[in-house]
């Protein structure tokens, strides 16, 4: 999925445990024989080869701290209805659950400063670079969207 330039990829704290974890269990390794140093070596190698790929958070360029992520799939034919609820022009939103695919809306939130934002994806879209600007929205509409699954 393509991100909007506002949007960079960042750590988590859970992130960084799972590859130190993983590096320190090949240090443990290291004090031993041989074999069970080459083994160690082979793990920690696993940890750095691990490190950039085992993103799971999110940076926003307006925004302070890492934000994580949830994906919504939908269908291309609710997009106005989709905007209108995350433009704050309509309260509720009513989609057709049994045609979900060809759209996607990304939800990118802090619980604990109950922070929210939403981006819309349409695939034909993403193909061609164009992505949604990312909103601002509220703990209810993050609700409510996240509900829709």
């Amino acid at each position: 999925m393509k991100k909007n330039k506002n949007i960079q990829k960042a750590f988590l704290w859970s992130d960084i445990i799972v590859i130190l974890s993983v590096i320190l269990t090949g240090v443990a390794f290291l004090p031993f024989g041989t074999s069970w140093q080459e083994l160690g070596y082979s793990i920690i190698a696993c940890g750095l080869c691990l490190a950039p790929l085992y993103i799971h958070g999110y940076k926003i360029a307006d925004a302070s701290g890492v934000f994580h992520e949830e994906c919504i799939h939908v269908s291309r034919m609710d997009k106005e209805c989709i905007f209108s609820f995350l433009n704050g022009e309509s309260a509720s939103i009513d989609i057709h659950l049994q045609e979900q695919g060809g759209a996607l809306i990304s939800l990118l939130y802090q619980k604990k400063k109950d922070v929210y934002y939403a981006q819309y994806f349409d695939y034909t879209q993403i193909m061609e670079g164009k992505t949604s600007p990312v909103l601002k929205i509220s703990p209810e509409q993050y609700e409510t969207l996240k509900n829709l699954q």
